[in-house]
């Protein structure tokens, strides 16, 4: 059984929660925020895919919450609660602190891991698979080697969006040959 099909127990939500609570709490006593400016975010399980959490913010009400991984929860327990929890809490608290001006794994995010005492990496290193395979499109330049683009690219290019090779710099155009790849 993948970890994307493997479903988290109770406990290890509840401990999560708790462990989102707790890093929030640890954050408040290093910077010094209330908990008014400072709250609890909402912390939901509905991640899927290769990432294995994610800080969301609404810019006009200023509220976020955290979305875990529930297969990866499942699979790498520790290693949520000891990294990924962290890790997400930190982007919350530089966003409510400092605002979208401060970059996402920027001077702020990891001086605050730093003093949460976790490792400052930007990525997991937790075995995935993707949540779903797009399709790809061949595509021809000036190069030799051909190019490909995503099925999302691709309806975007049909719809007029202009793309380049990265090498060559001239406009890539749909070969209409051989469309797809697997």
């Amino acid at each position: 059984m993948s970890a994307a099909t493997r479903s988290p127990s109770d406990d290890q939500i509840e401990r999560v929660r708790a462990a989102t609570a707790r890093w929030i709490v640890a954050a408040r006593e290093i910077t010094g925020a209330t908990p008014r400016r400072l709250p609890v975010p909402e912390v939901l399980f509905d991640l899927r895919g290769r990432s294995a959490g994610q800080a969301v913010y609404a810019k006009r009400s200023r509220r976020c919450h955290i979305r875990f991984n529930a297969g990866l929860l499942a699979a790498y327990p520790d290693d949520m609660l000891a990294v990924t929890v962290p890790h997400e809490v930190a982007h919350v608290v530089v966003y409510r602190l400092y605002g979208m001006r401060a970059k996402p794994h920027g001077a702020e995010w990891k001086a605050l891991m730093a003093a949460f005492g976790v490792d400052a990496a930007a990525c997991h290193n937790m075995t995935t698979t993707p949540a779903r395979r797009l399709t790809q499109y061949r595509y021809t330049c000036g190069c030799a080697e051909p190019a490909w683009l995503t099925s999302i690219r691709h309806r975007r290019a049909k719809a007029g969006t202009r793309y380049q090779c990265r090498r060559c710099r001239q406009v890539l155009v749909a070969d209409p040959g051989e469309d797809v790849s697997s």
